[in-house]
């Protein structure tokens, strides 16, 4: 008995450590435990290695080509039930540009709780860059890149090149109706039509079950929703929560581009709006047993701009948008603010621009499930690691 006791002692005291650590530093907390403590499981990482050749690091795969990368999904997908392994699913699939960060961790760790394999691509996509954009010195760092998601246990990576994307004569693209006309559009020419149609390549090659995002960008998850459902894709779309750094700043790979004292600024964006949602909350809840309205978006956008001029003193907004939850149509100026509707704002610094979004009314922990409905996701459970 008193071994079962200190069992369980042991296990809740790792649990509630584990919780205070950042995702890249669990991983590397398992990988080192594993070589200390369990020789036998530790997964053998060479100091060196080349990145651009190398097909295996530890038990992770790397494919580079085409076909490859299908074969891979194929054995993967389909050999082992999941429901044998308590999982969801079989793949899941996170689609990144590396320069891997906790935001990306968070989003292997989500794929690997409900499946049972998981790949990941590393793409820089020159067609979702437009003109004068930092497609050239955007971060690249395949070496340490590979080396955490060997540490992560990632089953496979798939590194495609420009010329596998995008061959001679390459002339078809997918485009999503309109979103050139709002949001990150207005400000991006094309960005938009890069992205809907790498992804519809990448999901065609990759085949998996589910795709993990971050809500981060909304836009862009509402593109890849509506993508699925309309190519009919057998995938689902699974956005997880912002992650964000200690004092609130969404996680992006852009965040380097900084100095200290913007990256100090930028802690104000999320600070505002995390302001806004709670406040929006408390609205929610007094519309029940008060004479109180929802806000109208000219009302919410005024609150964030007082706010963003109180909390940000060196970055320039570039917008502040209210989306329907419905459609994420721009609401006009008197409409109402309904549960659900989306908060996403941008801000630049320099030449470096910032997102971040919250779903207004929402725990913004909660996770969310593309649907077969236009536009529609569906809540999910408010955290899939600590259920």
């Amino acid at each position: 008995f008193f071994f079962f006791f200190f069992e369980q002692e042991m296990r809740k005291t790792t649990v509630r450590l584990l919780k205070h650590l950042s995702p890249l530093e669990r991983s590397r907390m398992v990988a080192d435990m594993e070589s200390g403590y369990g020789a036998s499981m530790a997964v053998y990482i060479p100091d060196t290695f080349n990145p651009n050749t190398i097909a295996k690091l530890g038990n992770m795969d790397i494919c580079r080509s085409i076909v490859e990368m299908k074969e891979r999904s194929r054995s993967l997908r389909y050999t082992t039930p999941p429901s044998r392994l308590n999982r969801k699913h079989a793949l899941g699939f996170v689609p990144t540009m590396g320069q891997l960060h906790d935001g990306h961790m968070a989003l292997i760790e989500a794929s690997q709780a409900e499946c049972v394999f998981t790949t990941v691509s590393i793409f820089v996509n020159p067609t979702q860059f437009g003109a004068g954009e930092d497609f050239e010195k955007y971060p690249r760092n395949l070496d340490r890149d590979l080396r955490i998601l060997a540490e992560a246990r990632v089953d496979c990576v798939y590194l495609p090149t420009k010329e596998s994307m995008y061959p001679p004569g390459y002339n078809t693209y997918s485009y999503y109706k309109g979103a050139d006309e709002k949001y990150e559009g207005l400000n991006r020419d094309g960005h938009f039509q890069g992205v809907s149609t790498i992804c519809t390549k990448l999901f065609n090659i990759v085949d998996p079950n589910a795709v993990y995002v971050g809500q981060k960008d909304a836009m862009q998850c509402l593109v890849l929703g509506s993508l699925v459902r309309d190519f009919n894709m057998n995938t689902e779309v699974r956005v997880c929560p912002v992650v964000r750094e200690l004092d609130g700043l969404a996680l992006s790979s852009r965040n380097i581009y900084l100095s200290p004292e913007e990256r100090s600024d930028a802690a104000g964006i999320n600070k505002s709006l995390e302001e806004v949602n709670n406040n929006y909350r408390m609205i929610l809840q007094a519309i029940h047993t008060e004479n109180f309205r929802h806000p109208t978006a000219k009302e919410l956008k005024e609150q964030v701009n007082h706010l963003f001029s109180k909390n940000i003193k060196l970055g320039k907004p570039d917008y502040v948008s209210v989306g329907s939850n419905t459609d994420m149509r721009e609401l006009a100026d008197d409409e109402a603010v309904t549960q659900g509707s989306f908060l996403s704002v941008a801000v630049r610094y320099g030449s470096t621009r910032l997102l971040d979004a919250y779903r207004l009314g929402y725990d913004p922990e909660d996770y969310w499930t593309s649907s077969d409905t236009p536009t529609e996701f569906i809540r999910d459970s408010k955290n899939i690691l600590n259920p």
